[in-house]
């Protein structure tokens, strides 16, 4: 069964907290970054996975203390940049029975021409550019990769044990790779991570609702 993740993006930390507080118990988790550094223990109990997505990449010494502090603060996921070295990786490894983590490569608001000017890869060639990701990853315990529901396609046949968590459902300024929430989980989306559809509604509580009947 596909598990909605709402993400708690807002600028203003208390906005997010009242639409957290409204969907206890209605979601399956709730994701935050950087903002919400400071409040994520009044966060980590109203759902069952808190997921901090800091996206790591820097030093082998950086990301092993970082991913410490995420995992003190009882977070259940966590993003970590693909491109890391494997010293980084190998020190992450210690963390992969203590939480999930998720490779993070192609964002979904990136663009072919993004993709080829930031990677070096042409979007013809996002097969070997999944497969390589996902090859330097899996090695170390990470549970998931992050995708656009469009990349499920390639995804899915190079990781099939692997979680796909997918944001980048329906429209949203700045997201460009997107698609529905009944699309995603026809695509083999394990988690669906939606933001402001929900979080900027009058209703969150029906928006949800309302999501959950589209996906069956």
């Amino acid at each position: 069964m596909t598990k909605i993740i709402v993400a708690l993006d807002d600028i203003n930390p208390e906005r997010n907290l009242k639409v957290a507080q409204k969907l206890r118990g209605k979601v399956e988790g709730f994701k935050v970054n950087h903002l919400m550094w400071e409040h994520t223990h009044l966060i980590k109990n109203l759902a069952q996975e808190l997921f901090i997505d800091c996206k790591l990449w820097d030093t082998p010494n950086t990301v092993k203390q970082v991913m410490q502090c995420i995992v003190d603060k009882g977070a259940t996921m966590a993003t970590v940049c693909t491109m890391n070295s494997p010293s980084a990786f190998e020190e992450l490894q210690q963390f992969s029975d203590q939480i999930k983590m998720l490779g993070v490569t192609y964002l979904t608001s990136w663009r072919g021409e993004d993709l080829l000017n930031i990677t070096h890869w042409l979007p013809s060639g996002a097969d070997s550019m999944w497969r390589e990701n996902i090859d330097r990853v899996r090695p170390y315990g990470f549970a998931g990769m992050i995708c656009s529901p469009k990349d499920l396609s390639t995804v899915n046949p190079l990781a099939p044990q692997m979680l796909k968590v997918c944001p980048g459902i329906g429209k949203n300024k700045g997201q460009v790779r997107t698609v529905t929430p009944n699309q995603a989980v026809k695509l083999g989306a394990d988690y669906l991570v939606i933001g402001r559809a929900i979080t900027n509604s009058d209703d969150p509580v029906k928006t949800v609702e309302e999501i959950k009947d589209s996906i069956g």
